[in-house]
């Protein structure tokens, strides 16, 4: 589910020509210098991602929406899914408790990827 406001974008650029000045509605643009708070990006194919999710089903959903493809989906009836397995970042579907998350991390943690090279 996308956050209002966000939009997607495109190699191709529309055009379009306003008559009259902007109204007080529309807001200001921001300066080129002033830092951008979120930005749509896309995730980094060649990242791994553990997901943690109330169920398979809920967290191969979540994944699909997220554009990637998890090395593991951890859940609470399958906390040790990801034993054996590196990962660059666990991200969480909507869903768990604090109890499940906490429990849950607990067993995932270890997955992180982890190097000594200057990144």
């Amino acid at each position: 589910m996308k956050e209002p406001g966000i939009m997607n974008s495109s190699h191709r650029a529309d055009v379009i020509i306003a008559d009259g000045d902007p109204t007080p509605e529309q807001g200001q643009l921001a300066e080129m210098s002033e830092p951008v708070e979120a930005a749509d990006v896309a995730p980094d194919p060649a990242r791994r991602f553990i997901v943690l999710a109330p169920t398979k089903q809920a967290g191969a959903e979540y994944a699909e929406n997220m554009g990637i493809h998890p090395v593991a989906i951890v859940t609470p009836r399958s906390p040790h899914g990801a034993r054996g397995i590196t990962a660059d970042e666990i991200i969480e579907a909507d869903g768990l408790t604090a109890t499940e998350h906490t429990d849950l991390m607990t067993e995932v943690m270890p997955a992180l990827y982890t190097t000594r090279e200057a990144v």
